[in-house]
């Protein structure tokens, strides 16, 4: 496929692309798509990753879609099913016509925090950006090669669980979330396990792929396996490709310079506190046990890894300490000042009331002669005088006689 005929503006079923990403593997291309606007969910991110395979690789796209269809870890990449309203079956991988005829492809998160490969190689100090340095590795802080380790750890513990086996563990297939508020939380970012299009379902194995791995991440038995020598592979190489990354992020260098290396079973890499001292012997023995050459050496599985990297001491997160105390610090200062700000706005006095001047009564103008005099009037003055109460005087006057009517007789 001509990753030029795909341009941006162009449409890819319910999607809009945007632009192409680079560096995002060799058996398809991946775009910056939106969903368009009559195809949208909500709940669903509105830009997202499209995934299209070459034409060579079409059956690898639709296996890696069946597979990352069964994930739900958050270290594992999330795969989204095409918008299609509800009440409809999900579907993970769709047909399209595209410039070099029907191809396959899916969606996933957009993962723009960048890469674990990124990290290891970019420029510390301007002298190495002026000056190339002439080791192109670098390597990271305890704290964040333990960190970074423990999520890989714990992301194929996951996909082993459900039958699968990524074979192609390396730095530029771990990319890295953006999470919310990340300058509050702490200095390790959240690893993403992505591509896996030459993983492989250990219930149906299939082969053929083998050659698009990177040979300096691969364990002994993939390699005999691309020499047809009928070795089988298990959970087992996925743990010696984290034994690489981890001895890298550790070292920085690789631990096996050439792939002749890893296929000799009496070549040991040499230990790592030969170039870092300070990392701790408990850690070392881990990276040591998972690149042993034989299967049987190894951690038979990834939980049981994770759980040895777990009992080694994380060392304290200085940076995010500082940075959330000085958040803290900084919003607890504020808010003191705007308390006294606020305290002095209330208690200060009221403001006097503005007095308003006498109004000013223009009166006709007098002579000197005229100007009238108050004169108080005398004081009335009141006197009462005691009359004696008239007394009564009983007298003994006779009542008069009442004639009485007599009848006359015979009347």
């Amino acid at each position: 496929m001509e990753k030029d005929l795909v341009q941006p503006g162009s449409t890819v079923g319910p999607y809009r692309i945007l632009r192409r990403l680079k560096g995002r593997g060799g058996m398809a291309s991946v775009f910056e798509v939106e969903i368009r606007e009559k195809y949208r969910l909500p709940g669903h991110p509105r830009r997202l990753a499209l995934k299209v395979a070459r034409e060579e690789y079409q059956d690898a796209l639709v296996a890696e879609a069946d597979f990352l269809s069964r994930f739900h870890h958050p270290n594992v990449v999330r795969i989204f099913p095409l918008p299609r309203g509800e009440g409809f079956r999900p579907v993970y991988a769709a047909r399209e016509c595209f410039p070099f005829g029907w191809g396959w492809y899916y969606t996933m998160e957009m993962l723009d925090g960048g890469s674990l490969d990124r990290h290891l190689t970019r420029p510390t100090t301007i002298t190495d950006m002026l000056r190339p340095p002439k080791t192109p590795r670098r390597r990271l802080s305890l704290l964040l090669a333990l960190g970074i380790g423990r999520q890989l750890a714990a992301a194929l513990d996951h996909i082993h669980k459900q039958w699968v086996i990524n074979l192609d563990v390396k730095p530029s297939n771990v990319l890295f979330r953006r999470r919310k508020f990340a300058y509050l939380r702490g200095s390790v970012p959240q690893a993403v396990l992505c591509d896996f299009g030459i993983a492989r379902d250990l219930r149906y194995p299939r082969s053929g792929m083998l050659g698009v791995a990177t040979p300096e991440y691969v364990s002994p038995e993939q390699l005999q396996e691309l020499g047809r020598s009928g070795q089988t592979l298990d959970v087992r190489a996925d743990i010696f490709s984290l034994g690489i990354v981890l001895y890298e992020m550790l070292a920085g260098r690789l631990p096996f310079e050439t792939v002749a290396q890893i296929a000799d079973p009496s070549f040991a890499p040499p230990p790592i506190l030969e170039f870092r001292p300070a990392i701790p012997r408990q850690l070392e023995a881990i990276v040591l046990k998972a690149l042993a050459k034989q299967p049987a050496q190894r951690f038979q599985s990834a939980a049981e890894m994770l759980a040895a990297l777990e009992d080694v001491p994380m060392p304290l997160d200085w940076k995010a300490m500082c940075r959330r105390t000085f958040v803290f610090g900084s919003a607890a200062t504020c808010i003191t000042v705007g308390g006294l700000w606020v305290g002095q706005l209330t208690n200060q006095p009221p403001a006097p009331t503005p007095t308003l001047p006498a109004p000013i009564v223009i009166s006709p103008t007098r002579t000197p002669t005229e100007t009238p005099t108050l004169t108080r009037s005398p004081t009335p003055t009141y006197s009462w005088t005691s009359t004696p109460r008239p007394t009564s005087t009983p007298t003994n006057t006779p009542r008069p006689v009442t004639p009485t009517f007599t009848p006359a007789p015979g009347g």
